[in-house]
This record gives structure tokens, sequence and C-alpha cells, in this order.
């Protein structure tokens, strides 16, 4: 495991996640702050869980990429729909799940120019 990826990595993901925070903590949208705060965090916690999936015991194989891709894939979706189902029958403001979905689809842009950029490195 490379470190110095692992935390290149992770700061795609962290800073995009903190000017979100930082937007709300000014009173930008108008989401109650421990709802928009929750999402973030739930959105971090599963990218950060995705990063630890592509990185740990890596090595240069194809098509043990294409597996740790597909099960990266596949744990972020089913982790965000069940987080996202969670808001819906909580009741919670259907504008919590609308930050939390653009906020996920700007989570996954990041983490795909990431893999992009640092596997075209190597």
């Amino acid at each position: 495991m490379n470190s110095k990826l692992l935390i290149k990595h992770w700061l795609l993901i962290f800073i995009p996640t903190a000017i979100y925070v930082l937007l709300n903590q000014i009173h930008l949208f108008s989401i109650e702050l421990f709802l928009s705060n929750f999402a973030a965090g739930a959105n971090l916690f599963i990218f950060t869980i995705s990063v630890l999936i592509m990185q740990i015991g890596r090595k240069n194989k194809p098509e043990e990429f294409v597996f740790r891709y597909l099960t990266m894939t596949t744990v972020q979706m089913l982790s965000f729909l069940a987080i996202v189902t969670a808001f819906i029958f909580s009741k919670k403001p259907n504008v919590v799940v609308f930050h939390s979905l653009a906020l996920f689809g700007v989570l996954l842009v990041f983490q795909s120019i990431g893999l992009l950029l640092f596997k075209s490195k190597e």
C-alpha cells in the first residue's frame, strides 16, 4: 500500500465534502445543519471505505483493479441507497435527499478523476 497515494486519493474526497460543510455553516443552503452534516459525514464515510477498498493490498494487475472497482461501486451504491431510504422512511425533508444525492454525484466525479489520474501514473 502506497501511503502517499492513499492520502492523495482521500484528499480528493475530503476537499469537496469540506467545502460543502463550510457552505452549510455560512447558511448558503436552506437545510438544517445537523441533517446536512450527517449527510456529508455519511457520504464521506462511504467514500473513505471505497478508498480503502481500492488502495489496501493493491497490486498492478488489471483483473484485480476491475474486481476492486466493481466491489467499490457496489458498496457505494448499496450504502448510499440505504442512507437515502433511511432519510425517506424517517420523514426527513426531501431537500436532504437531494443534497445527499448531489454530494454523492460530485464525489463520484472526483473519485473517477482520481482513479484515472492515479492509474495513469503507474
